[in-house]
């Protein structure tokens, strides 16, 4: 588009392009004042309002008085930063790397130390996202493995001879048997009782029919 001879994408482009060189080194050094910026990238925020109104309606940019810093996803500068962003996502969907990966530092090598408590998966756009593996068993004190090991469970004999030393018998300590239930014969046949109203058949003998 073009008004009088000036070109407007090509001014949206040198904005775009001037947004992403300066988020770029906010991520690298931190917060920079106009003055650094403009040393390390020669772009002038001094005398460039647009381009400064643009900075301001940027998410990911932070603006303190004449200066600015990046506003990362995450703030994850350590390993115990990184454990407790993921359990707080615990059971929900997860978070994709990249997501993690803008944080003041570089985390790999905090999930590399958190290999056995972190899940990576593909999705199907084929980014990776990472899981918080709450199934983990927490480890066991010495101690109170070196507890479990000293207790001596007796052999059935000794178990015997304490519980008639403390006066127990042994079918007091045993599961009490269930009573059978008996169930009647489903296979006796009742007689049934006929009665008789033809008279052509009074003679008969019908005792043995059941």
């Amino acid at each position: 588009m073009n008004f009088g001879g000036f070109d407007l994408n090509k001014f949206e482009r040198h904005t775009n392009t001037y947004i992403h060189d300066i988020i770029n080194l906010l991520k690298k050094k931190g917060t920079l004042t106009f003055e650094e910026i403009h040393k390390e990238t020669n772009i002038n925020l001094l005398n460039n309002f647009n381009l400064v109104k643009s900075l301001r309606n940027n998410q990911r940019i932070i603006f303190q008085d004449n200066s600015l810093s990046y506003k990362h996803s995450y703030l994850i500068n350590s390993r115990e930063d990184l454990e407790n962003v993921m359990r707080g996502v615990c059971n929900k969907e997860g978070i994709e790397l990249n997501s993690l990966r803008d944080s003041p530092v570089d985390i790999m090598p905090l999930v590399e130390e958190l290999k056995d408590s972190l899940v990576i998966l593909k999705d199907n756009d084929n980014s990776e996202v990472v899981f918080y593996n709450d199934m983990l068993v927490e480890k066991v004190d010495e101690d109170v493995k070196d507890l479990w090991r000293s207790i001596k469970v007796p052999v059935y004999q000794d178990l015997i001879r304490q519980l008639n030393t403390a006066g127990l018998k042994k079918d007091k300590v045993e599961y009490t048997k269930k009573k059978i239930i008996q169930k009647k014969d489903k296979s006796k046949r009742y007689k049934r009782r006929i009665k008789i109203t033809n008279t052509h058949v009074k003679g008969l003998d019908l005792s043995g029919m059941e």
